[in-house]
């Protein structure tokens, strides 16, 4: 019996082991880009900082079933979302936007 678990700890430390090392291949391979890295990590954990804040937000207005609550939340969402999920779309309709006020 405890050669078995001996041995299913063995192959499970082998296997986590190999995970890792597949895990850290691209990370090693990648170190001239470090500040891209960096931006992706930042913004996939600001990502989900926003959605879990959003949430949160959401919580009291949904228990006291606020609809004109939910809608003001429901639109800021949305437009800090289009900020962080798509500046490059965002930045380019805004640009069109000021060129069609201003002219």
């Amino acid at each position: 019996m405890r050669r078995i678990l001996v041995l299913a700890g063995g192959v499970l430390l082998a296997v986590v082991v190999a995970l890792l090392g597949f895990w850290a291949q691209p990370v090693l391979a990648s170190t001239s880009q470090v500040g891209k890295n960096i931006g992706d990590e930042v913004k996939g954990l600001a990502t989900a900082l926003f959605l879990a804040v959003a949430a949160l937000v959401a919580i009291p207005v949904l228990t006291r079933r606020d609809v004109n609550g939910g809608l003001v939340i429901a639109l800021l969402v949305v437009l800090l979302g289009g900020f962080i999920f798509a500046p490059g779309s965002v930045k380019q309709v805004i640009v069109q936007l000021w060129t069609g006020l201003v002219g």
